[in-house]
C-alpha cells in the first residue's frame, strides 16, 4: 500500500489593519450587553457632535473625530462606522473618543456624557451614580483610584422638600479602568488589532475565568469589533444604588441605534428621588416610566425598551465581591401597567426623612462628638436628612414586571422580615398606609370590579366594628378613650392573625365571613355581592386573602389614630 503524501502547508498571509471599523448591532456574538454598549457608543458620539455644533468644543478637542466640521463616523439604525482615515490613526482616534466618553469632573466625580444627553447633571446626581458604578462595573479596588477621605455634595432644597438640603457623601475619583481601555484595541503602531481581546468583570459584569488552571482557554475573549461595544456598556447601561452593599445594573434592549439616542438620556435619573431605588424591578420600571412619560418619545413615535435588571450583592462565599445574585427581565409593559406603577410611584415615593433636630443645610456632626458636646446640658448635633425607600412599591413593581396582579403576595408584609433591616415588614408598613389608601382609590388600579368592592367591603366592616367597640366602651358622643384604642388594636391584631394565618380557601372564607357578620350591615357587601362572591372561589382564595390584608393595611378611617404614622406630604415624611 503506497504511503500517503502530506499536503503542503498552506501559507498564511497577515491581514492588513483596517482604516475603519464597522460595528453591527446584531452581528453574531452580540449579546444584550454588547448591544447596550453599542447604544452607549452611539449616544457618546451624538453628544460629542451636539457640543461641537454648539461651540462648546474646539477643533483641537475633537480632532481626529471631527475633521473640517464633519464627523468621522456614521450612526445608522443597525450599525456604526468609525472612520480612522489611515490604519495608523486608529490609536489617536480611539484615545480622543475615550477621553471624551469617560471623564472625571474637577470635584472628583465620574462623568459619562453619553448618559445625560444635552442636560448637565448636578454633582449630587453624579455622586449617587458613581456609588452605583462602584457596586457594578468598578467594584474592584484595582479598577479605580479613590481618595481615602470622604467628600460631600448636596441636593438643592428644590430637589428635596424646598426647605432642607440632602447631603451625599462620596470619595473623589482620580482615575478608572475604562479611561485607558482603548490601548487594548491597538498595537504599538496605533493600528487596530486583529486578535481577540481579553475581557473581565469590570468590562462585562459576571465574566470570570472558569478554570484557573486553564485560564487562557476558559477566559472570555472578543475581537475588537465586539470588545469596543463592551467597553461602552458602562455608558449604555445604568448602575444604581439600593444600599451600600447592593447594586442594580439595568441593561436596556437596543433594537434601533437612532431611536436609542433619544431613549438613553431619559433612562438616567435626574433628582434625589430617582437615584436611589428599592430593588431591580423598581429600578427597571422607574426607567420605563421616565421614557413612557416623555413628550420626546411620544412625538418621535419611539418605543419603550425592554430592560434586563441584574442584582449584584455580596455572597457568603465572597463577602468582599458583589456577585450577580439575581436577574429579572422586564418586557415592554402595557400602558395600563405603566399607569399603575406611575400611580404607585406617586403614592409610595421615596421619603425624605427630616428629623426634628435637623438644620436646613442637612449636615450632621453627630458621629464626631466633641468633649464640649458631651458635657451636661450640651445641645447634641442635628441629625442628618436622609432618604428612606418604600417597602411596598418594589413589591408592586415586581408583580407588574412578572405579569401578576399588583397586590399578589401582599401577605409577606405580615409574615416576613425585611432582609435589608432584619426587622418585620409590619413595622414599616404603617408608614405606607396613606399611600396605599390613595392607590386603591384609583379605579384604574383594578382589573375587575369585584377586587375594588371587596377592599371597600372590608374597610366598611372594619369601620363599623370600630364604631361598635367605641359605643360599647365609651358610649355615644364621646372621644375614644385609651380603653377603646386598646380594643381597636386588639381587633386589628386578631384580624391580621386570622387572615395571615389562613392556609386554605376555607380558612380565608371563614375569616372574611366572620368579619362581615360581626360588623352588622355592610352596605357595599349588600349592593355588590354578585361582584364579590366570585372572589371567594377555591381557585383564587390566596389573591382574595391578599386583597383583605391590603384593605387592613390601607384602612384610614376617622377612628384611626393620626399618630400611628408620620404625615407624608408630597413624598416627604417628618421623623423624630
Amino acid at each position: 500500500m503506497p504511503r500517503s503524501r502530506k499536503s503542503p502547508t498552506a501559507t498564511t498571509t497577515k491581514q492588513a489593519a483596517p482604516d475603519d471599523l464597522i460595528l453591527h448591532l446584531f452581528a453574531p456574538g452580540m449579546s444584550l450587553m454588547h448591544r447596550a454598549g453599542l447604544g452607549g457608543l452611539a449616544c457618546t458620539l451624538d453628544v460629542l457632535r451636539q457640543r461641537y455644533d454648539k461651540g462648546l468644543l474646539t477643533d483641537a478637542e475633537v480632532r481626529p473625530l471631527i475633521l473640517d466640521g464633519q464627523p468621522q463616523w456614521d450612526i445608522e439604525e443597525q450599525q456604526i462606522t468609525l472612520r480612522f482615515g489611515t490604519p495608523e490613526n486608529a490609536g489617536a482616534y480611539l484615545q480622543k473618543l475615550f477621553q471624551f466618553a469617560f471623564q472625571i469632573t474637577p470635584e472628583g466625580l465620574i462623568y459619562l456624557p453619553g448618559q445625560h444627553g444635552d442636560t448637565q447633571p448636578s454633582l449630587a446626581v453624579l455622586a449617587d451614580l458613581q456609588a452605583g458604578l462602584l457596586l457594578t462595573f468598578l467594584q474592584h479596588g484595582g479598577t479605580r483610584d479613590l481618595a481615602k477621605d470622604e467628600s460631600t455634595v448636596q441636593y438643592d432644597p428644590g430637589d428635596v422638600d424646598n426647605v432642607h438640603a440632602l447631603p451625599v457623601t462620596y470619595k473623589k475619583c482620580s482615575g478608572y479602568k475604562h479611561q485607558s481601555l482603548w490601548k487594548e484595541l491597538v498595537d504599538t503602531k496605533g493600528r487596530l488589532k486583529q486578535t481577540p481581546v481579553d475581557l473581565d468583570g469590570p468590562v462585562y459584569p459576571g465574566a470570570v475565568v472558569r478554570h484557573q488552571a486553564w485560564g487562557d482557554l476558559t477566559k472570555l475573549k472578543d475581537p475588537p469589533e465586539r470588545a469596543l461595544p463592551l467597553y461602552f456598556a458602562m455608558v449604555g447601561c445604568l448602575s444604581l444604588l439600593v444600599n451600600r452593599g447592593l447594586g442594580v445594573l439595568l441593561i436596556p434592549e437596543v433594537e434601533n441605534l437612532r431611536d436609542f439616542l433619544d431613549v438613553r438620556p431619559l433612562i438616567t435619573p435626574r433628582n434625589a428621588r430617582q437615584t436611589l431605588v428599592a430593588g431591580a424591578a423598581d429600578a427597571a420600571l422607574q426607567a420605563q416610566v421616565r421614557v413612557w412619560s416623555s413628550q420626546i418619545i411620544r412625538r418621535s413615535g419611539g418605543s419603550i425598551p425592554a430592560i434586563d435588571a441584574m442584582t449584584l450583592a455580596p455572597t457568603p462565599w465572597s463577602t468582599q465581591q458583589k456577585s450577580r445574585v439575581n436577574t429579572l427581565h422586564v418586557p415592554r409593559l402595557a400602558d395600563r401597567d405603566l399607569q399603575r406603577y406611575e400611580r404607585a410611584l406617586a403614592c409610595l415615593p421615596l421619603r425624605v426623612m427630616v428629623p426634628a433636630d435637623s438644620t436646613p443645610d442637612g449636615k450632621s456632626t453627630r458621629k464626631r462628638k466633641t468633649a464640649k458636646a458631651e458635657q451636661p446640658g450640651a445641645v447634641p448635633p442635628p441629625s442628618p436628612v436622609y432618604r428612606q425607600e418604600s417597602v411596598v412599591r418594589p413589591h408592586v413593581a415586581e408583580n407588574l414586571a412578572l405579569g401578576r396582579p399588583w397586590y399578589a403576595g401582599f401577605i409577606k408584609f405580615y409574615t416576613r422580615k425585611n432582609p435589608a433591616t432584619d426587622k418585620p415588614y409590619l413595622e414599616q408598613l404603617r408608614y405606607e398606609k396613606g399611600g396605599l389608601h390613595a392607590m386603591i382609590a384609583e379605579p384604574k388600579m383594578w382589573d375587575e370590579e369585584g377586587e375594588r368592592r371587596l377592599v371597600e367591603a372590608v374597610h366598611e366592616a372594619i369601620r363599623r366594628t370600630f364604631g361598635r367597640i367605641h359605643r360599647e366602651t365609651d358610649g355615644e358622643g364621646k372621644s375614644p378613650s385609651q380603653a377603646t384604642k386598646n380594643r381597636w388594636d386588639k381587633f386589628r391584631e386578631e384580624l391580621r392573625l386570622r387572615l395571615a394565618g389562613a392556609k386554605t380557601a376555607n380558612d380565608a372564607r371563614h375569616a372574611l365571613c366572620d368579619l362581615f357578620s360581626r360588623a352588622g350591615y355592610v352596605q357595599v357587601l349588600s349592593e355588590h355581592w354578585r361582584d364579590i362572591l366570585p372572589k371567594l372561589a377555591d381557585d383564587r382564595w390566596q389573591l382574595t386573602r391578599d386583597l383583605a390584608l391590603l384593605a387592613l393595611a390601607s384602612y384610614t378611617g376617622r377612628e384611626d389614630e393620626k399618630a400611628d404614622a408620620p404625615e407624608i406630604v408630597e413624598g416627604q415624611a417628618n421623623a423624630t
